[in-house]
């Protein structure tokens, strides 16, 4: 597998006055094994966490790496830091829409899509003649994924893991602890200065219960919230020390709705067991507009599915979805 990481300027894509940069990482089979119609994977992250999610290491464990299992396939997979978030200029992330983000990162993937079909994403590679390009996103990233996809037409197809178009709500373990939801009524008008992130965060209860399962290897979960979370005072390396505060909105009711509503594109929805959607067969009807919206449903998957023990699932199934783009 060739790994390069990759800066590209995106400062025309937001009216704010700095220079703005998004950080991406692409894992790339040998040329020699990418199909007659290669597809290319970019992946977006949820809040708290960078593009590092999609390619975990943890001493004493092995198969962490989404990228690896998708390069492996014959796939390009290329995960990108959200504007405001990881390595991606994240001293803005406090003045940041939503939709600054979403047009900064259709930026960033419309010019790394232009130097893989060019042959100059790394050296030495070959120009690739690029069939489909598939955004998939967990959690916040999915939210965003959908946006990109309806506003700007990045994508051929989606897959939004973790992410609900009708509801996201973080399950809580106890009943009365799932009141928090009263908290989260904003709308895509509320600027993101009138957010206090620390506020906010303290209002959801628990996040260890909706964020892992009990048979996550313990410490796993350690050297996920070790540094604190939402919030991390300090972060692994797949985590973010910046959240953009106006990431709080999208636990509100129908936040992405609109957007979900017009995509006529194929949508894999990739759900845990105990995840945000709290009526998860009810998740294709967020996508009228598509004739081919796929739900997939993982046992043993909490919302962070990348550390749950049956996360080769949800790649296998996603992997073989995107064969049929």
């Amino acid at each position: 597998m060739i790994r390069a990481d990759i800066t590209v300027d995106v400062t025309s894509s937001c009216e704010l006055e700095r220079q703005l940069a998004i950080a991406a990482t692409a894992f790339l089979p040998p040329p020699d094994r990418l199909g007659p119609d290669p597809r290319v994977v970019f992946a977006l992250p949820g809040g708290g966490y960078s593009r590092g999610y999609f390619d975990m290491h943890f001493d004493g464990h092995e198969a962490y790496s989404q990228a690896e299992h998708h390069v492996e396939r014959g796939l390009i997979f290329v995960a990108v830091d959200h504007l405001g978030v990881g390595d991606s200029t994240p001293e803005v992330a406090d003045a940041l829409r939503i939709e600054d983000i979403a047009a900064a990162n259709h930026s960033a993937v419309q010019q790394i899509t232009d130097q893989l079909r060019g042959g100059g994403l790394v050296e030495g590679y070959p120009a690739v003649d690029i069939a489909k390009r598939i955004g998939i996103g967990q959690s916040m990233g999915g939210g965003v994924t959908v946006i990109m996809a309806a506003r700007h037409r990045t994508y051929d197809a989606v897959g939004v893991l973790g992410y609900s178009g009708i509801h996201t709500v973080l399950p809580q373990k106890r009943e009365e602890d799932k009141g928090y939801v009263r908290h989260f009524q904003h709308t895509r008008d509320d600027a993101p200065e009138t957010f206090s992130l620390a506020e906010k965060a303290a209002q959801i209860p628990d996040y260890l219960y909706p964020f892992h399962y009990e048979d996550v290897p313990a410490d796993i979960v350690e050297a996920d919230i070790a540094g604190g979370y939402p919030i991390r005072e300090t972060t692994p390396p797949f985590g973010s020390k910046t959240l953009p505060p106006a990431v709080v909105g999208m636990l509100s009711p129908g936040y992405i709705k609109e957007e979900a509503a017009a995509l006529t594109i194929p949508v894999f929805i990739g759900l845990g067991e105990r995840d945000t959607a709290p009526e998860p067969h009810q998740e294709p009807t967020a996508y009228g507009a598509s004739s081919d919206v796929t739900l997939f449903i993982v046992e043993r998957m909490a919302h962070m599915h990348n550390f749950a023990s049956t996360r080769h699932k949800l790649w296998d199934r996603l992997a073989a979805w995107i064969s049929t783009v």
